[in-house]
């Protein structure tokens, strides 16, 4: 593949060149390729359609997003070179937040203390919130964390007193701006 920048000769042409090659743009560059190889037909599996609705549901967002003139903006203030802020919306509902690093440091079980955990996404966080559940699985307590001034890590309050801490289940969840969810679980 083939590219060039402010070529006279081939900027702002598209299409097949001798039905052998094709020229296209991307941005500020001329991309000469080979022409793509027929695709052989086949069912999808359960995974490919799957894949396929994550992409559509995806590119709505995309569009969606790039309607609202705010949105719009951020997303291109994150976008990389010759990408588009429609690119990069895509590309972060294709991209759920990342949870790691819990730290409950001197967790005791009283109210008052804090839990912390990163949570980070390639656009941005909106929401994490914990939930404290007993070993038998019953909701203990649950909340919204408060993001720290660093960016990445998120800080929730306990709000009652757990006896008997040992084996209590920590459910982390993080949401970042078209919704997508990931969750995180652990055992103290």
């Amino acid at each position: 593949m083939a590219r060039s920048s402010n070529n006279v000769l081939t900027r702002n042409y598209t299409g097949t060149v001798a039905g052998q090659y094709s020229l296209r743009m991307k941005g500020d560059q001329s991309i000469l390729a080979g022409l793509p190889k027929p695709r052989k037909e086949r069912s999808d599996t359960e995974k490919t359609k799957a894949v396929k609705r994550k992409f559509s549901l995806a590119v709505i967002y995309g569009k969606k997003a790039i309607a609202n003139p705010e949105l719009k903006a951020a997303y291109q203030a994150i976008a990389k070179k010759n990408q588009s802020a429609y690119n990069a919306a895509v590309l972060d509902a294709l991209k759920g937040p990342e949870i790691d690093n819990l730290r409950i440091d001197g967790y005791s079980g009283a109210a008052g203390q804090s839990l912390t955990v990163q949570a980070t996404d390639n656009f941005r966080v909106n929401k994490v919130s914990f939930g404290l559940f007993a070993p038998d699985g019953s909701l203990l307590e649950e909340g919204d964390a408060v993001m720290d001034d660093n960016g990445f890590d998120w800080i929730y309050t306990t709000q009652s007193e757990i006896q008997s801490p040992a084996g209590t289940i920590i459910r982390v969840i993080a949401e970042d701006v078209p919704k997508n969810r990931s969750q995180f679980e652990a055992v103290i």
